[in-house]
């Protein structure tokens, strides 16, 4: 076992400091992602128009400024709504029953509830500049084994194919890992998303897309290395595969950032765990016929 995780090092550190001392793999992934972030951020411009909508989320805010909790257990009824104009909100606040609301609970209220169409459809514009970033790290990964023969070289030592998979595997997680903890408090920036008290579930729902997305992506970046026309070939392969995965992290963003219970999307994180788990014993086992090819 020691020798095994020696070995699996050894490839990583290669990937790792190959990467670092080059800086194109990073800096490339980085700017095209910000750009990309930036073009929806611009595009949705006109979508920044109040919205007001309750969530769990809100609800959680209310009860700890000591709202009662009948109170609470009354607005359940309009949790996920969205009204597009103040007027429409409070008015239905009048239709429920057994509410009484004085001016400054109204004002409290509408405080934890406002926000943009914007950023509801934030959640997809973070994983779509990931899914587009991470498509460019893996062309780029092993474009540069490559060169020279590195590749053939890296085959010729006494490690095993899956050891040299699980490693270029873990080399793109690791930056594509590092490209999200960039890119995050920009995103909460730019669409007004409060995210520090998130932040633990957030870190799990992106750590199951990152090793899903790179377990599949490592072995068919490996695949197309060889063939004429790699840069199209890739994305055409990757993207409908991966979009289970992409729909499924897109759900658990927006109840996260939401506040709904988790208990509520267990389907769509059995879907992520699923799809890891799947993908990474069957590119363990196929990498090596990829290779050898």
């Amino acid at each position: 076992m020691t020798l095994v995780l020696r070995q699996l090092w050894a490839v990583l550190r290669k990937d790792l400091l190959i990467d670092l001392r080059r800086k194109e793999n990073l800096l490339s992934m980085f700017f095209f992602a910000l750009l990309t972030l930036m073009t929806f951020y611009l595009a949705a411009g006109s979508m920044q128009e109040t919205r007001f909508r309750l969530t769990p989320r809100a609800l959680a805010l209310l009860s700890v400024e000591r709202w009662p909790p009948e109170r609470i257990d009354a607005l359940r009824p309009l949790l996920g709504r969205s009204f597009e104009t103040q007027a429409g909100f409070l008015a239905e606040l009048k239709a429920v029953e057994d509410l009484e609301l004085s001016g400054e609970e109204r004002i409290e209220l509408l405080g934890v509830a406002r926000g943009t169409a914007m950023q509801e459809l934030a959640p997809g514009f973070l994983w779509v500049t990931f899914l587009l970033a991470g498509v460019l790290g893996l062309d780029k990964s092993f474009g540069q084994e490559r060169e020279n023969g590195c590749l053939e070289g890296l085959l010729l030592t006494p490690v095993g194919r899956g050891l040299i998979y699980l490693g270029k595997m873990g080399g793109n997680a690791a930056f594509l890992i590092g490209i999200l903890v960039l890119l995050v408090p920009l995103y909460s920036l730019l669409f007004q998303l409060t995210l520090w008290d998130v932040l633990p579930a957030l870190g799990l729902i992106s750590l199951g897309g990152v090793v899903g997305f790179t377990a599949l992506g490592t072995l068919l970046g490996g695949l197309v290395s060889t063939l004429r026309g790699k840069e199209v070939l890739l994305p055409l392969l990757l993207f409908p595969l991966v979009a289970p995965l992409l729909i499924a992290l897109v759900q658990l963003t927006g109840a996260v950032l939401a506040g709904d219970p988790l208990s509520l999307y267990a389907h769509w994180i059995r879907l992520v765990l699923g799809f890891d788990v799947l993908f990474l014993v069957v590119s363990f086992l196929a990498f090596e016929y990829v290779v050898e090819s």
